[in-house]
């Protein structure tokens, strides 16, 4: 796998191609809507939904601890999805393997559980987050502040590609704009959000193995 890099001010990141962001600064893994429980849910409701989604879910997180050896791993919200089913007892199995791991949630708007649920299960949560003159969030924001800048998740960004033939094609990426950043779903359940980048704006393909700017 060929992973990209940026700098957002004083930080450097490496952008990994299971799309994960890894600050090597603080040694944190941070990935944004995973969408754990999303596809029991689903076949609660009778939907045939492939046990494999959940699977390659937790075999991407534990590529990447393996790989980075973080000291946390933040999750930027939508790490769960709805109620508590069994996928998220899988997700707690995988990550018990990792006993020194600190775990972090930042709420989103899938985690409609108690608080002392989301402890129960190990991990600090919060409604943001800020480290240096970084404000880790879930979703969005219009607000404009010059003493940080914000790295979110929530509306699973991706752009359309074109080829010379007018053939068309969708990519999940990493949006970094003047004021936020916006990372990729990592879920493989979650679904894409065309985006209309500004001038100026950083945006990095995933394609197949590889993080590629788009120039």
């Amino acid at each position: 796998m060929i992973p990209a890099s940026i700098q957002i001010r004083e930080h450097l990141f490496e952008l990994h191609p299971l799309r994960a962001l890894w600050w090597q600064k603080h040694a944190i893994l941070i990935c944004a809507d995973v969408h754990i429980g999303k596809g029991e849910h689903f076949r609660q409701s009778g939907i045939p939904i492939p046990k494999a989604v959940n699977a390659s879910n937790l075999w991407n997180l534990v590529v990447l601890i393996e790989h980075y050896k973080p000291k946390k791993v933040l999750f930027l919200g939508d790490l769960f999805h709805s109620k508590n089913n069994r996928e998220w007892a899988e997700l707690i199995d995988c990550l018990d393997h990792f006993p020194h791991l600190e775990k972090a949630l930042v709420l989103g708007n899938h985690e409609i559980e108690s608080i002392k649920e989301y402890e129960k299960l190990g991990f600090t949560v919060v409604e943001s987050l800020r480290i240096d003159d970084l404000e880790f969030r879930h979703e969005p924001t219009e607000r404009r502040e010059p003493e940080r800048y914000s790295i979110c998740g929530h509306i699973h960004p991706a752009v359309r590609m074109h080829g010379a033939a007018h053939q068309s094609l969708r990519l999940a990426c990493f949006w970094f704009g003047a004021h936020q950043a916006i990372l990729p779903a990592f879920g493989e359940f979650t679904g894409l959000h065309t985006i209309q980048p500004k001038k100026g704006d950083h945006v990095f393909v995933i394609a197949e193995n590889r993080v590629i700017k788009v120039e």
